[in-house]
């Protein structure tokens, strides 16, 4: 039995996988709050699990506490999934391999498992990726951007003017008559705009053959107003960590120091 950890900005998913596959449990809403006092009352009943795999866009420190509680817990040294040159079938196409996010590099190789065609990932978090494989695996590069919630809290920093006195009914229209609303339509336009072009114009690119991909807590409201209709994966990163576990032996990754190598900034959530 493992436990399948992504570790996002936002949130913490998880799910126990075993020979018949993965089952994912509730969404942990981090909001601020130490590992241990998240992990603690989620996991108090679980069996203890044979190998921990972690995808994690939190920082080293953050890392570190999740070594800590595991290993208390279970007497289980944790595996950080870690983007490499090579790995199940996909090529990186990072001069600095390590530097692509755990998450990305996950979501890729969960894509790879399941398709054989062309892929485009896309990835609707704290911030939107976009990603392409071609379909014999290569990584092609990909495109960071600001998430909606991004785009709404840069607005209200940068913008003095632009103030939200009350939360989002979720009632948008094509123009809004408060800026509330105003702004809950500008980022999802925004949002969508970006995501939708780089779908039509990476299709033309890679042909007909092509399959796209959407995940991310933001997935749900942007797939719907799409030219073209990716196939909704919510738990791709725990795919990914599912596909690495399948294919790996149990090995200690260790858990980066303050003085490892830059990684991409942690934005990228799901």
């Amino acid at each position: 039995m493992n436990l399948l950890v992504d570790i996002g900005n936002a949130r913490i998913k998880w799910a126990m996988q075993d020979a018949d596959g993965f089952r994912a449990g509730r969404p942990l809403a981090r909001e601020n709050k130490a590992f241990k006092d998240l992990a603690r009352p989620a996991w108090k009943e679980l069996q203890p699990p044979q190998r921990v795999i972690v995808s994690s866009v939190a920082g080293g420190e953050y890392d570190k506490s999740v070594v800590t509680w595991v290993k208390r817990r279970w007497k289980v040294q944790p595996e950080f999934l870690r983007a490499g040159a090579e790995q199940l079938g996909v090529t990186n196409a990072y001069k600095q391999p390590e530097r692509l996010g755990a998450d990305r590099w996950a979501c890729l190789l969960a894509a790879r498992a399941q398709y054989q065609t062309p892929l485009i990932v896309v990835d609707c978090g704290t911030a939107i990726t976009v990603d392409a494989l071609t379909a014999a695996g290569r990584h092609l590069g990909g495109l960071i951007a600001p998430g909606i919630e991004l785009m709404s809290a840069a607005l209200t920093q940068k913008a003095p003017g632009i103030e939200l006195l009350q939360q989002d009914s979720g009632d948008i229209a094509l123009l809004g008559s408060s800026t509330e609303v105003a702004v809950a339509g500008g980022t999802l336009y925004a949002a969508v705009s970006l995501v939708d072009r780089a779908l039509l114009d990476l299709n033309a690119e890679l042909g007909r053959a092509t399959q796209a991909l959407i995940t991310g807590g933001d997935a749900e409201r942007i797939r719907p107003l799409l030219s073209l209709q990716p196939v909704h994966k919510p738990d791709l990163v725990l795919e990914g960590l599912a596909a690495f576990a399948d294919s790996s032996e149990k090995t200690e990754a260790p858990v980066p120091s303050a003085g490892a190598a830059p990684r991409e900034p942690a934005v990228c959530d799901t």
